[in-house]
């Protein structure tokens, strides 16, 4: 198998896991009380221009939000899933257009009841080709990998950013990367801010340097793992 047909794979996988995550969330939703409940489903997907800079093409979803707020319609909505904050909110990720130029993925935020969409850029120093973008349970935090091209310290990095002010939290070693066409680096939370970010690491022997800890308290460790995480 080649490295293009391998990360046709996983792209298409993380694919198929909003649409499968977003039904579970519906049809768990659906077993209560749908007057008091806050519930997410796609309604179709298609294929368009990617935001992914060694992808031509990609796959954008419409979604329907459904509360006691009322209903709305999100479309060029792509992975990771969007999560439903609280009883106020549902935060994601967007494809954005902006003129003839590559799409951009921007931050949406729907406030339940408003029926308004509202976008914002990501940050400058996500890595370009990282998928796993993930909004903290809570709504106030980002993890993702980020890349710095300086000299002094070249290469990818875990990092923690609050949402609202802009501010880093916490930050990984530096020196990440890997001599591979394809994105190997991933994160998840636990409610309500604890997290971990592996990024493939060339200073590690080839393994994944973890970066986990509490965003809140602005708590970090750092360690390795032999072993590719699977974490979508």
């Amino acid at each position: 198998m080649t490295q293009n047909e391998f990360r046709g794979i996983r792209k298409r996988a993380a694919f198929i896991a909003i649409g499968g995550a977003l039904a579970i969330w519906s049809g768990a939703c659906n077993k209560e009380d749908d007057t008091a409940t806050t519930r997410i489903q796609v309604i179709d997907s298609s294929s368009t221009a990617s935001w992914q800079p060694t992808e031509d093409t990609g796959t954008v979803y419409r979604i329907a939000i459904y509360s006691p707020r009322g209903a709305d319609t999100i479309r060029n909505v792509i992975p990771p899933a969007p999560i439903i904050i609280g009883d106020s909110m549902v935060m994601g990720l967007v494809q954005f257009f902006e003129d003839s130029s590559t799409p951009q993925r921007q931050i949406f935020r729907l406030r339940l009841g408003d029926h308004r969409v509202e976008t914002s850029p990501l940050p400058d120093d996500v890595w370009a080709a990282y998928q796993d973008v993930l909004i903290s349970p809570d709504g106030r935090y980002i993890a993702y990998v980020a890349e710095d091209t300086t000299p002094v310290n070249p290469g990818t990095y875990g990092l923690v950013r609050d949402l609202k002010s802009g501010l880093v939290v916490l930050r990984g070693p530096g020196g990440g990367g890997c001599d591979c066409d394809e994105d190997l680096n991933h994160a998840r939370w636990f409610p309500p801010d604890s997290f971990e970010i592996a990024v493939a690491h060339r200073n590690t022997n080839g393994t994944w340097q973890r970066l986990s800890g509490k965003a809140s308290a602005s708590r970090k460790h750092v360690d390795t793992l032999p072993d590719e995480p699977d974490w979508h």
